[in-house]
């Protein structure tokens, strides 16, 4: 899963994160992570837009299709956000995908009786194909990727990164 090319320190107590460098070459997407802007290389970013321009044409012109059918995105969010949340919930149901929803900030969560990020973040990769995280702790979500067999996109983590909202500016 780690291509361990990059190399970023992701929180105040400079732990390190090995996290994989997204090209031009789709393979470099497939099943990584992403924890930071700073991953996407500039002919990365190309095709990541181009990309976008024919999802958003695919979406206008027949709403969606089932390229994801099957699959399952767990998304988990310790912090409120509306905006976020639905984005990614949207986008993974118009390519025929599914979605579970963990309000981990929430009275049904099983935090509320002392279970770790890290523990929340195991059970769920048992269920799911990818997961999206937001968490209030800088350098939690790097922490959640080192431990992970699957992909995890970072969606806010306290004060650190949110790449997927600077890739819309």
């Amino acid at each position: 899963l780690w291509n361990k090319r990059s190399t970023m320190s992701s929180s105040k107590k400079s732990s390190l994160v090995t996290i994989d460098s997204l090209t031009d070459e789709p393979s470099t997407w497939h099943g990584s992570s992403l924890l930071s802007v700073t991953q996407i290389t500039p002919e990365g970013l190309s095709l990541l837009m181009k990309t976008s321009q024919e999802m958003r044409k695919l979406v206008q012109s027949k709403g969606g299709d089932s390229r994801l059918q099957h699959r399952l995105l767990a998304t988990i969010f310790y912090e409120a956000s509306t905006r976020t949340s639905c984005s990614f919930q949207a986008a993974f149901k118009r390519l025929g995908g599914d979605v579970i929803h963990v309000d981990a900030g929430g009275s049904t969560s099983s935090t509320k009786k002392g279970e770790s990020l890290s523990d929340t973040i195991r059970c769920l990769e048992c269920y799911v194909d990818l997961s999206v995280l937001r968490h209030p702790v800088n350098g939690s979500v790097g922490e959640v990727i080192q431990k992970c067999c699957k992909p995890v996109l970072n969606a806010g983590d306290g004060t650190g990164e949110h790449p997927t909202q600077a890739l819309l500016g």
